[in-house]
């Protein structure tokens, strides 16, 4: 015979489903106030200086050779930074145009290093290096606009992985508990 206080007696009982569903509900999210207008300018010129610091860093990384074998560096870089640097500042300022100001910092200031200067100097040159100057251009170019057109909405990713893994009941597993 079991007692009312024994472990035997404590068995979970299923609760009906609007009560989960009541649990799952999570309150409305708070409207948040936009940025100060001078906050909002300083963190989009903060974000510009570090695109255009991060492409002239990748330019002068382009005839970097180890040996006589060219390393490609500069795509690389270029990939990385053109991703990262618009989806950090899309998360820190949470306005739509703040993807902007980092790619545009580097797409200028790779093209403005692009160009020869009248004395026909170049920092990507054509010939057998090539393929790095070219790679830096299309894939940074390519990386910083698929950012822009996929990273529209601010992703918030830590908070919903923890409301996804609160809003599953205790006690809900697989697991042979009794």
């Amino acid at each position: 015979m079991t007692r009312p206080g024994s472990a035997r007696h404590r068995r979970s009982i299923p609760k009906p489903p609007a009560e989960l569903a009541s649990r799952a509900r999570q309150p409305a999210p708070v409207p948040q106030r936009a940025p100060h207008p001078a906050l909002l300018a300083a963190g989009y010129a903060i974000f510009t200086l570090a695109g255009v610091l991060s492409a002239i860093y990748e330019v002068l990384l382009v005839p970097t050779r180890w040996g006589s074998t060219l390393i490609p560096l500069a795509p690389a870089l270029a990939i990385i930074s053109n991703v990262a640097l618009p989806i950090i500042s899309r998360n820190l300022t949470d306005t739509v145009l703040s993807a902007l100001p980092p790619v545009l910092g580097w797409f200028v200031t790779v093209f403005v290093l692009a160009s020869a200067r009248p004395e026909g100097d170049v920092l990507l040159p054509a010939g057998k290096t090539s393929w790095v100057s070219y790679g830096l251009l299309i894939c940074g170019a390519l990386a910083g606009a698929a950012t822009i057109a996929l990273g529209n909405q601010p992703r918030d990713w830590f908070s919903r992985q923890w409301q996804r893994r609160r809003a599953v009941p205790a006690g809900s597993g697989s697991g042979d508990a009794r």
